[in-house]
């Protein structure tokens, strides 16, 4: 035996536009962090090494660039949990 009501099914137009916001922001909320995932592993995956080649084709020490790369792995941490500077 089923606890809902055939006519209860209509819902007030104040409650059903409050759930199709909050199904809204979800879905929003979902693709949002899809977009951020994919563009930080293009960021980490293609950028970061093609800095680093180009920065040790033109002799920067292997120890900065090193440095470098931590730093901006970090950043793009940073980037992913929104931190204070990128929220």
């Amino acid at each position: 035996m089923s606890s809902t009501n055939g006519d209860a099914d209509d819902l007030d137009p104040e409650t059903e536009a409050a759930i199709r916001r909050a199904v809204r922001e979800e879905i929003r909320g979902a693709v949002r962090a899809l977009r951020q995932v994919g563009g930080g592993l293009l960021f980490g995956f293609f950028a970061l090494p093609a800095l680093a080649g180009v920065l040790l084709v033109f002799n920067v020490p292997i120890t900065i660039v090193f440095l470098l790369w931590v730093g901006a792995l970090l950043v793009l941490g940073a980037y992913a949990w929104e931190l204070p500077p990128f929220n």
